[in-house]
């Protein structure tokens, strides 16, 4: 069975020999009327594929429009409608209709040489429309564009199947504005082929890192799970004859502060944006990336001496067990750390870029030379004595 770069060769290939031979055929892909008809018929098609949604597994689309209505999508390609053979079909079409287009007016460049700059723009014109058709075909077909299935921190490496390579993060963050708005997410990457290291890139969100032909893009970042970078406490010290010590700390992981007016001092060990807790095992573990469950595991020393590890929950007012403690410990807040992010990808293969810029840079010339030889019409002043 053919592959789809074949197809993109093929396909025009085939409909552009039986344009020439076939003069009933040549006259039908020549005409206005067919071409706008080609034009509706990809739009329409484009347009439901945007209302029903592409590329989503069966059961959304049986989910959101019934068993039999969703089938019928999910199997009649309109649900990646830019891959089917019948909008493949519909662009080798107007591609080929341009090009014979481009070739009639070629042969009335040569038959009237009178005015051939002005045709020579209009040809171009043509042609550039034919290219930039073409490259949404091959693209289309040959190409692809998804992102990355799972998110990514340093140290993390991933293969990359349709390239041949793999990625290894060496490091994630975000970067902000002195006003605190957000500047750029940039992912520092090395690359491997076959376990050999062969080039290092930093990957930012205009700046994709391009190999072997597949473009990977910068998709989505987000803040550590694992670590942050300031938590704020409050501690409450009972005091038997009096008013109880309060205090608020600010503090980074793994730096130990001390309690102003007691013996008391606390260190944040570990930091959870989704806690969850096994109890088979008895350990925390991180349910998902997603900050909505925060929890820190935090040290607590009485003149040195530990006290107790214990986790504490943010917006949870104190907990069932913290009875034996010599202070209440709560927390408040915290500042996400974004120098140690989680990165995602987005993989794409865009083949048809190169006919897409030689496209774009005839049609300029090609528009430049039209207006460059368009003379302004001056009527003729009226008689008069």
């Amino acid at each position: 069975m053919l592959g789809p770069v074949p197809l993109v060769i093929l396909v025009p290939l085939v409909l552009l020999v039986a344009a020439l031979f076939l003069q009933r055929f040549r006259n039908w892909l020549t005409s206005m009327r067919t071409a706008i008809w080609l034009l509706v018929a990809m739009a329409a098609i484009s347009m439901i594929g945007a209302l029903v949604g592409q590329r989503l597994p069966l059961e959304a689309y049986t989910e959101r429009y019934g068993d039999v209505f969703g089938i019928f999508l999910f199997r009649s390609g309109l649900t990646n409608v830019f891959r089917t053979w019948y909008f493949a079909l519909l662009g080798a079409l107007v591609v080929v209709s341009t090009i014979m287009c481009t070739l009639r007016r070629i042969v009335r460049l040569v038959k009237r040489p009178g005015r051939r700059l002005s045709a020579t723009g209009s040809l171009l014109t043509h042609l550039s429309i034919a290219l930039i058709a073409a490259a949404g075909l091959v693209t289309a077909l040959a190409g692809f564009k998804h992102p990355a299935p799972r998110y990514l921190e340093a140290g993390d490496v991933i293969e990359v199947p349709e390239g041949g390579f793999s990625i290894r993060v060496d490091a994630a963050r975000t970067e902000f504005t002195e006003d605190g708005s957000l500047s750029e997410y940039l992912t520092d990457v090395t690359v491997f082929e076959e376990g050999i290291e062969v080039r290092t890139h930093r990957i930012e969100v205009n700046h994709p890192l391009n190999h072997r032909g597949i473009g990977v893009y910068q998709y989505e970042m987000l803040p550590s799970a694992r670590s942050i970078a300031l938590a704020f406490i409050g501690v409450v010290v009972p005091a038997p004859d009096g008013a109880p010590l309060h205090r608020e700390i600010t503090t980074a992981p793994g730096e130990t502060v001390e309690i102003e007016g007691t013996d008391l001092s606390l260190k944040v060990l570990e930091f959870l944006a989704d806690f969850t807790y096994d109890i088979e095992t008895g350990t925390a573990g991180l349910a998902s990336i997603g900050h909505d469950n925060q929890a820190i595991l935090v040290e607590l020393r009485d003149a040195g001496e530990l006290v107790a590890e214990r986790w504490f929950f943010m917006g949870f007012a104190g907990h069932r067990d913290d009875s034996d403690l010599p202070c209440r410990i709560f927390f408040m807040d915290y500042i996400p750390d974004f120098d140690n992010g989680l990165t995602r990808f987005e993989y794409a293969r865009q083949p048809g870029t190169p006919l897409l810029f030689a496209g774009l840079g005839i049609l300029s010339l090609g528009l430049c030379l039209t207006l460059w030889t368009r003379r302004p019409s001056i009527d003729a002043p009226s008689g008069g004595s």
